[in-house]
């Protein structure tokens, strides 16, 4: 009887040793840490040595935040960039990690905004208003008076894409807003009611004579809506 008894407590001991092993083991597996910043800067210039061999990451700042779930993690952050061209460019990434089985592996790494560092300084607020003002009374847009011209936020820099960067073109885009008095001329024009066209403009540069003119194309008349 005795014997039957420590066999039993014997078959206990080792069901429970057995329950605890399983238990404890999946646990330890998710319990192994993702890949920190660290690991994700380094990742990132292994990624940008191999896209754009040509090219030199000057800095890498960040994380400018995480997100995560249980088995993918992903770091978002900025680059400075110098191209061959010796050009500069403010780039954002993201990395992302993903947990297959009990390791982390390299999912992503995804460059989703790239700013060309201006070489060229945009004009000073009054100026780069009153030329987007001149620009949209020339436009002549018959249907509305009283045409006044206000900027929205801070201009954002652009270059034309060739490999001839000395003579590529360079320009600035404005968000701007439009208002207006509709005069009844037109059949889409209220006569003394409030219009708005909210809009972007560019402001081109010429090195030449070290002006700034005002991309037509986008002086659209037909974008006046009526204010509520």
């Amino acid at each position: 009887m005795r014997d039957e008894t420590l066999t039993g407590a014997l078959v206990g001991s080792i069901s429970r040793l057995a329950l605890a092993c399983f238990l404890f083991v999946p646990f330890s597996v998710a319990a192994q840490p993702a890949p920190g910043w660290d690991q994700a800067k380094k990742d990132v210039l292994a990624d940008y040595k191999k896209q754009q061999p040509g090219d030199r990451v000057l800095e890498i700042t960040g994380p400018e935040r995480k997100e995560g779930v249980a088995i993918v993690i992903r770091y978002y952050g900025g680059a400075t960039v110098e191209r061959a061209d010796k050009s500069k460019s403010s780039d954002r990434f993201w990395v992302e990690y993903r947990l297959f089985g009990s390791k982390w592996e390299l999912q992503t790494v995804k460059v989703y905004e790239q700013n060309t560092q201006s070489d060229v300084r945009p004009p000073a607020a009054a100026e780069a208003q009153r030329i987007l003002q001149d620009a949209w009374i020339g436009a002549k847009c018959e249907a509305f008076d009283g045409l006044a011209v206000a900027i929205d936020g801070e201009p954002r820099f652009q270059i034309e894409a060739t490999s001839d960067r000395a003579n590529a073109k360079r320009w600035y885009v404005y968000n701007v807003k439009v208002a207006a008095k509709g005069n009844g001329k037109f059949r889409l024009s209220e006569d003394g009611a409030a219009y708005v066209n909210a809009t972007q403009n560019m402001l081109l540069w010429n090195p030449s004579s070290k002006s700034w003119t005002v991309e037509a194309r986008h002086l659209r008349c037909t974008g006046f809506t009526k204010k509520s």
